[in-house]
């Protein structure tokens, strides 16, 4: 059991070890921040949409169509939304904080911390079974975030900028491109294959320290309650219905263990971008940020634990 738990730190810790080191530089050596700021584009727009593309390029399309691990995502998905929604309006907070509580509820980061703890557990096999979940569940937190704002700013859907906005989205390019190649007649040179290896070392610790920079360590006192709610659904309750929900759909081994790092880490970083750009309550998502990553270590290491404890991965 002590070797099962220990196993799970080593593969959980060093990835929030970097972003940790990120917050850290990031103040002690103010003059990084023009650094942190170029790097977090290049990560954005080239270093996780290269990953994706040549990890995408890798899926056996005639897979990815019938992928049970893929498709029970998006039902745990929409469960922790209707779950997040449901249980903040039962617990009587206001339509705006509803919002920001489900948002954070059912959204994951995905391409960052998601994609580092595939490759810290599992390896190259899990960052290849990694492309398809990230590619449609990264759609679909998009438009799911869309709907969820809306209706808590009462702002009316519009599909054209929805649309527009998703297929300009670096990563979704990334993935879409990835599946271009994987589709096509063309091999990809073994060559590339070794360099992406390479490249994708490089990335995945510097998208982490770039991810920590960015990280907001005042949190004001305002909203406690909304903030504590929103992180244990974020860390418990989804995962936990998560993993109930793979479970029953058939979903074992490394495919589970995938799907679990992918929906069990800390809230997305753009939720806070999203919930500041409709003017509302842009401190507490950011703090919901700020403290469901501090602990997500923890949770993620407890998860992954059980998981191998029980022989389910």
């Amino acid at each position: 059991m002590i070797s099962l738990l220990y196993l799970s730190f080593l593969s959980i810790f060093p990835v929030f070890a970097w972003i940790f080191l990120g917050a850290i530089l990031v103040r002690c050596l103010p003059r990084l921040h023009n650094v942190y700021r170029f790097g977090e584009k290049f990560v954005f727009y080239i270093g996780i949409p290269g990953i994706l593309f040549i990890t995408a390029s890798k899926i056996e399309p005639s897979e990815a169509l019938t992928a049970t691990y893929s498709i029970a995502g998006i039902v745990a998905t929409l469960s922790a939304l209707l779950f997040s929604w449901g249980f903040a309006r039962w617990r009587n907070y206001d339509i705006e904080q509803t919002g920001i509580i489900t948002q954070a509820g059912y959204r994951a980061n995905l391409g960052i911390i998601g994609l580092a703890l595939c490759a810290s557990t599992f390896g190259e096999k899990g960052l290849a079974l990694a492309a398809l979940p990230v590619a449609v569940w990264t759609l679909l937190f998009n438009v799911l975030a869309v709907a969820v704002l809306n209706a808590a700013y009462g702002v009316p859907f519009a599909l054209r900028p929805l649309i527009r906005n998703l297929i300009r989205n670096p990563l979704i390019i990334g993935i879409t491109l990835g599946f271009v190649a994987a589709l096509s007649s063309v091999e990809l040179p073994a060559n590339f294959y070794r360099a992406g290896s390479a490249f994708t070392a490089l990335v995945i610790p510097l998208s982490l320290i770039f991810l920590g920079g960015a990280i907001d360590l005042k949190p004001s006192r305002r909203s406690q309650q909304a903030l504590v709610l929103a992180t244990t659904i974020r860390l418990l309750f989804a995962p936990a219905l998560a993993l109930l929900i793979f479970l029953l759909m058939g979903v074992r081994e490394v495919e589970l263990g995938v799907s679990f790092l992918l929906l069990s880490g800390p809230v997305a970083a753009a939720s806070h971008i999203m919930v500041a750009a409709r003017g509302g309550d842009a401190k507490l998502a950011a703090n919901i940020v700020v403290l469901s990553t501090a602990l997500a270590p923890f949770t993620i290491t407890a998860g992954l634990f059980l998981l191998r404890y029980f022989a389910f991965i």
